[in-house]
């Protein structure tokens, strides 16, 4: 280490006095690619135990750098190894996953220089996680807003049509000439109109043009009623554990629409477990943000149904949702039975979001207003 004799210290100790407390990731690498300092918030950000790895690519090869297309950002394509060559770097965002197996967003920069008789790179990094997922949530809200409109003007035109289609294919079945080989293609020509008016039911569910009938719902009773109903589907090697609140208070919803969202959740829990696995079902009271020690303090009943499946990638959980997005095969899935979900869900002011990574199962947390009981709500139950 070089030491800095105009003032008694060692080039680390200076450099933990000037950027220890600008709450900006700081870390400093020589000419060796050795990492020579780096702050309390770096170490808090990337370190690990909060020991600083010896040299830049020791520490570099235990995370895996990806770029805003999700590509892999090699050692030699970094921005401190392309500063050590000499090339002006400009701020860019990666994306790293850490050994924990979160995924942060980081702005960094990269800067060579050289001052008392020491030379490299500074490097400066932003954690900018919070405010990348907050511009993604509000992204994806708008494009399913967008997509939502979309789908109630084609839901209401394809209406339309299959009202036509059905109408003339009965009138068609009920007239006396009509030959045996012809009811036969006319009864087929209703069915698929039928399965199309399914469909476009699945789209209105989406697009939240559909009149719900809400009343207080026992979600409990609801799941246990929904297991029963899917219990055919779950095979000898996937098992069940259900975890629900006893003092859960009832919801606001509508019984045949949220017991539609369990299905289609559980379905697809089933679906990605292939080898088998664990279908964990439970509810919960979740409290509003400010408001605690009041008889109203929980104001959402959270419904969650997991799996120890295949998992979900990151980038996948922003278009799940989206209608006709599915990984399925071809002939196996419409791709609507999430987007009918995330309708219902908001349709009921509620929410639904999804933890999931690769190989690390997938949750799906459906959150449901609680049902407020009125004074003439109560008058009448008295």
């Amino acid at each position: 280490m070089y030491a800095v004799p105009e003032f008694g210290l060692q080039p680390a100790d200076l450099f933990q006095i000037v950027f220890e407390g600008i709450g900006v990731a700081v870390a400093i690498v020589d000419r060796q690619e050795k990492l020579v300092f780096a702050n309390r918030t770096a170490l808090d950000l990337l370190g690990k135990n909060g020991e600083l790895p010896a040299t830049f690519q020791e520490w570099r090869r235990k995370y895996r750098f990806e770029n805003s297309l999700g590509d892999e950002v090699t050692l030699e394509q970094s921005a401190v190894m392309r500063a050590m060559r000499g090339q002006h770097v400009e701020s860019e965002e990666v994306r790293v996953r850490l050994a924990d197996g979160t995924m942060r967003w980081l702005l960094s920069w990269a800067y060579p220089f050289s001052v008392m008789g020491m030379s490299g790179v500074v490097a400066l990094v932003m954690d900018e996680t919070a405010e990348v997922e907050l511009r993604r949530a509000a992204s994806q809200l708008q494009r399913m807003e967008t997509l939502g409109a979309l789908a109630a003007g084609l839901a209401h035109d394809l209406n339309n049509m299959l009202d036509t289609i059905t109408l003339n294919a009965a009138l068609a079945l009920e007239e006396k000439m009509t030959s045996p080989d012809r009811q036969v293609r006319l009864s087929a020509i209703s069915l698929a109109a039928a399965k199309a008016a399914g469909l476009v039911s699945r789209l209105m569910q989406f697009s939240r043009t559909q009149e719900l009938h809400y009343r207080p719902v026992c979600i409990n009773d609801l799941v246990r009623d929904v297991l029963k109903l899917v219990r055919p589907l779950l095979g000898e090697n996937i098992s069940v554990r259900t975890e629900l609140d006893d003092a859960l208070p009832h919801a606001e919803a509508d019984t045949s629409q949220i017991e539609q969202v369990l299905v289609n959740l559980i379905v697809n829990a089933i679906d990605a477990m292939p080898e088998g696995g664990e279908l964990r079902i439970s509810t919960a009271q979740e409290g509003a943000s400010g408001v605690s020690g009041t008889e109203q303090s929980s104001h959402f009943v959270t419904v969650t149904v997991a799996d120890t499946g295949i998992g979900i990638s990151q980038e996948m959980q922003s278009v799940i949702f989206e209608p006709f997005f599915t990984t399925k095969a071809e002939g196996k899935g419409t791709g609507l039975g999430l987007s009918s979900v995330y309708g219902i869900v908001r349709h009921h002011h509620g929410n639904i979001r999804v933890c999931s990574a690769p190989g690390e199962g997938a949750a799906f947390v459906i959150s449901l207003p609680v049902h407020v009981l009125t004074s003439s709500s109560a008058n009448a139950a008295a």
